[in-house]
């Protein structure tokens, strides 16, 4: 991603070039933020997703919402000033209807670039993270987590599973061992050093010891364990536990 007034790749992170025009439901962040209005939304989903619990929409969404974190953390790394349009007032949530399981959307309302510029070190990246996560992502977290009456770390923990994600697929694109290293450590510092009060939290939930275990599809492979269970296996009952879900 570089600052071309584009953001590129933003697929990747669940975020459309424009509003989707045939969503189910679209909210502005803003006002995921009412619990009432994110008891809406996560009713709508469970109910599309084939279950009444509530606690179940709220992880599997978290999953989804962590795309705008990776996209803010992509951004920033770069140096990219459209880092800011990531921001509560700035953006929606769309839920939509597929012919599988729906799926979510977060359109920027508008693409607008800082005045100030991003220098792209670590320290820079760490306090601007800091500040999103207190300020756009925290009262989104308190709101899911009053409706669907689940503890907001475990909330924290689904963003982090993504989270890890994106970082692992980054880190395997990487073009050598020594970059591979790089985008960990770099991942690592940025999110580890992060204070536990931006998240509402007595400890920092994103600072977590990665864990693996041998893929039981491919023994020679290790994955990583994951921060907490995403609940997916109890929307199906052919539907087992993932192979790096943290109760195995």
């Amino acid at each position: 991603m570089s600052g071309t007034g584009k953001l590129h790749g933003a697929e990747r992170f669940f975020i459309p070039p424009a509003a989707i025009e045939n969503a189910v439901i679209t909210l502005p962040l803003t006002e995921l933020c009412i619990p009432a209005q994110a008891e809406q939304l996560l009713t709508a989903y469970a109910s599309m997703l084939g279950t009444e619990d509530k606690r179940i929409a709220a992880a599997i969404l978290c999953s989804w919402i962590a795309g705008i974190c990776g996209a803010k953390y992509a951004l920033l790394t770069a140096a990219d000033p459209l880092a800011q349009s990531l921001c509560l007032n700035n953006m929606s949530v769309q839920l939509i209807r597929t012919e599988g399981y729906p799926e979510f959307a977060f359109p920027i309302h508008n693409q607008r670039e800082s005045i100030s510029e991003q220098s792209g070190n670590e320290k820079d990246i760490s306090d601007e993270l800091g500040r999103f996560y207190r300020n756009d992502m925290r009262p989104i977290i308190a709101a899911l987590a009053e409706a669907s009456q689940t503890s907001a770390v475990m909330l924290w923990k689904q963003i982090y599973n993504q989270l890890y994600t994106f970082m692992e697929e980054d880190a395997l694109a990487a073009r050598s061992a020594c970059h591979r290293n790089q985008v960990i450590g770099q991942f690592q510092a940025a999110h580890w050093k992060l204070k536990p009060e931006v998240f509402g939290l007595r400890r920092n939930p994103f600072c977590i010891t990665p864990k693996f275990r041998r893929d039981p599809e491919l023994p020679h492979e290790l994955i990583s364990v994951k921060a907490t269970c995403c609940l997916a296996y109890k929307l199906r009952t052919d539907h087992d536990y993932c192979g790096g879900c943290p109760i195995l």
